[in-house]
């Protein structure tokens, strides 16, 4: 068997099967084979592959990160890249496994893969940040049984939109106002679902916050007005390091609030508008933060209202303000530093140096 200097291996991973292709420094495509999806096959099929040097790239997915952590010993460069910026595979008219390895074997090979950051170790960040997302979970479930609920309740003249968790502290409230004869018996069999998934979010959010006991920058950003536990939590744990952004307008797109702007030939091609791409939970992090802020003069109310005056726009005076929230809570916690309500604003319009 032929001995290569240079290999650039390509995984299609799935959760039942993957697809591991490889290619030569020429180009030449030398096959690819399909194997059940665990850590054992996956590492036999790299270390057979003769090479004096490997690089490997998975595309970013659910099983990607584990994948890596049972491969990085076996390869010497490992790439995890972004399925959103591998257009070639992605928009293209034929689409299989077999097709999908070669074309990202081809992109790794001519260096057109866009790494994204993973976890140098499946640790206590990682444990953290699916307890996040697990309470983020629970809550969605709730409010959706809730609001179901609520409609049923309006059906038989009840409106309780104010305030959604009457539904549950509230619990006798409703079956007394009402005289239908099948209510009732709903109610009962409704109750239990709401006690139940409400106990587990309580749970959850119990066992995130011990978890978070041991970072030190979440209690940090609690100094920040507007900043709630389950919001310094949340970023902490979606961020997992600071130092995985080099620059902050990194930290913007990750937060979905960087600005997409589309032009051709000199012009533009349609309105400037947020970019979808990154995590809509940070950018509602920075958001109920700013809001929470505005019920009291802070440092943070203080900075919207000199943006407003600049702008003379609300609604880019809050997405600036959300910014700089975001910004500050990454700069404090990659520099080491305390929060001083000074610094976020010093009352010329900008933050102070």
């Amino acid at each position: 068997m032929n001995k290569y200097k240079k290999i650039y291996i390509a995984i299609d991973l799935h959760s039942k099967h993957s697809m591991i292709g490889h290619m030569n420094a020429e180009g030449q495509y030398l096959g690819q084979q399909q194997v059940p999806t665990t850590g054992v096959n996956l590492m036999n099929q790299i270390t057979a592959i003769p090479a004096d040097c490997k690089h490997l790239t998975i595309e970013q997915g659910n099983m990607a990160f584990w994948a890596a952590e049972q491969l990085r010993d076996y390869v010497d460069e490992l790439i995890i890249c972004n399925p959103r910026h591998n257009a070639l595979i992605s928009r293209s008219a034929n689409k299989n496994d077999r097709l999908d390895t070669l074309r990202l074997c081809k992109l790794l090979r001519l260096g057109e893969l866009k790494a994204v950051w993973r976890p140098k170790q499946m640790g206590v960040r990682r444990l953290f940040y699916h307890q996040i997302k697990e309470y983020q979970r629970l809550t969605k479930t709730l409010t959706i049984h809730k609001r179901q609920l609520q409609a049923s309740l309006r059906h038989w003249g009840i409106n309780v939109s104010d305030d959604p968790d009457r539904i549950i502290t509230t619990r006798k409230d409703p079956g007394r106002r009402l005289t239908g004869p099948c209510w009732p018996r709903s109610w009962r069999i409704s109750l239990p679902l709401f006690t139940k998934c409400n106990a587990r979010r309580t749970g959850s959010l119990i066992a995130l916050s011990r978890t978070g006991e041991q970072f030190w920058e979440i209690a940090e950003f609690q100094n920040m007005s507007g900043m709630g536990p389950v919001g310094a939590h949340t970023f902490s744990g979606y961020i997992q390091t600071p130092h995985r952004f080099r620059r902050r307008g990194q930290l913007i797109r990750f937060c979905q609030l960087a600005v997409r702007s589309r032009t051709s030939d000199g012009r533009r091609l349609r309105a400037e508008r947020l970019d979808k791409a990154g995590h809509g939970c940070l950018k509602n992090v920075a958001h109920i933060a700013w809001k929470a802020a505005q019920k009291s003069d802070n440092e943070v109310r203080r900075f919207y209202r000199a943006s407003l005056a600049r702008v003379g726009d609300p609604v880019k005076a809050r997405l600036n303000t959300q910014r700089k929230i975001l910004i500050t809570l990454w700069s404090l916690w990659k520099h080491k530093r305390t929060y001083r309500p000074q610094k976020f604003y010093c009352g010329d319009g900008d933050s102070a140096r």
